[in-house]
């Protein structure tokens, strides 16, 4: 009985080592994913789990006043970038999956306690870059976003 048991963990075991990080990371989590193809900004606000765990870690008393600067200050970051013709997404999706041209994939956790109200500029080509909220215009450029 224990052999078969053995036999068949080892077999579970190996079926799953043969799966790519990149197989095992999509299964995890579908309906909390965003699948970018092409350059653009993505605008992450925090909604359900995210947005109580940062309430929860920021405090009742202050919040309030945090995620209004933070909502505005992501609404003028989104008008100057769709000012300057680049794609603008707007998400509350956790895990971000950014699809290279070369078919590399590169996945992006929001569930991470360091992420809150963010934008990430993604280019295309290369591995997407977290926006300065305080200074979109210089993160604009530096970004490598190509009119369309």
């Amino acid at each position: 009985m224990t052999r078969l048991f053995l036999i068949l963990f080892a077999a579970v075991l190996l079926s799953s080592c043969g799966q790519s990080s990149e197989q095992r990371t999509a299964t995890v989590d579908t309906i909390n994913t965003l699948t970018v193809k092409g350059p653009g900004a993505v605008i992450f606000t925090p909604a359900g789990d995210k947005l109580r765990s940062l309430k929860a870690a920021i405090g009742e008393k202050g919040f309030p006043s945090l995620e209004a600067i933070n909502k505005s200050t992501l609404s003028e970051d989104s008008a100057y970038l769709a000012a300057k013709g680049v794609k603008v997404i707007s998400t509350s999706a956790t895990l971000l999956k950014f699809i290279k041209p070369n078919g590399e994939v590169f996945y992006l956790s929001l569930a991470h306690p360091k992420y809150s109200w963010e934008i990430f500029l993604y280019n295309g080509y290369s591995d997407p870059v977290k926006a300065d909220l305080t200074d979109i215009e210089s993160a604009y450029l530096e970004s490598g976003i190509k009119k369309p």
